[in-house]
């Protein structure tokens, strides 16, 4: 049952959890009324979070109430990935030493993220890495780089990060997170900058590693 205001973001939250953990698989259809009964709510959040969703390229609109799950493409991933390896140490530098007061949640965080990673779990993984992420674009104070921050969408892209990244160690990868709450905790911002950034740059050549690996594996094919 969703409850109080922005019941938008609320919904629109909630189909990205659902498309995050694969409970939603591309192709899927959501159908407005059927979402809006499910959920107790009117149709309005709903087609509200539904077109904001279309926007994001998150979904795709089928019809005037429905629309369908797209697929994450991996080059669509890296360029989101590029982006954020511009926004995340821009929050850093507008957040300063202010940051320094969300160390702990930031530390609590990328431990999760560590042990997460030990057991293979990727659910627990995306959960504690986007609330890591998202702690810091929110230190920064700045509405419209959080705007931008949520319109890349890393609940759903997350998941073909994990999928396409089989040459990353994910062990090493989750901890990147700890080396950055260190540097913020110590008030060295363009340290934690240049490390957030990196940790994007790294994920972004991991994919363009398996990608190029697909290419070849299919050209092989093709020639058989």
């Amino acid at each position: 049952m969703v409850t109080r205001t922005s019941l938008r973001e609320q919904v629109r939250n909630l189909l990205l959890q659902r498309i995050g953990s694969g409970e939603l698989a591309p192709k899927d259809r959501i159908v407005e009324a059927k979402l809006a009964v499910e959920l107790g709510v009117s149709s309005i959040p709903v087609r509200e979070a539904i077109r904001e969703l279309v926007a994001m390229g998150v979904l795709e609109s089928t019809t005037h109430k429905t629309a369908t799950v797209r697929e994450v493409g991996t080059m669509e991933t890296i360029e989101a990935l590029q982006v954020r390896s511009c926004l995340e140490p821009l929050a850093v530098s507008l957040g300063g030493t202010r940051l320094q007061s969300r160390c702990a949640e930031l530390r609590d965080a990328a431990k999760g993220i560590i042990a997460s990673a030990q057991a293979r779990d990727y659910d627990s993984y995306q959960r504690h890495n986007q609330t890591f992420h998202r702690t810091i674009v929110e230190g920064s104070g700045n509405g419209v780089l959080l705007k931008v921050w949520n319109s890349l969408a890393f609940e759903v892209r997350a998941k073909a990060i994990h999928e396409h990244m089989l040459s990353a160690d994910p062990l090493e990868v989750a901890r990147d997170h700890m080396a950055i709450v260190d540097a913020l905790d110590a008030g060295e911002t363009a340290a934690a900058a240049a490390l957030l950034a990196s940790h994007c740059w790294h994920l972004v050549e991991y994919l363009r590693r398996e990608m190029l690996s697909q290419e070849e594996e299919n050209q092989v094919l093709e020639a058989v």
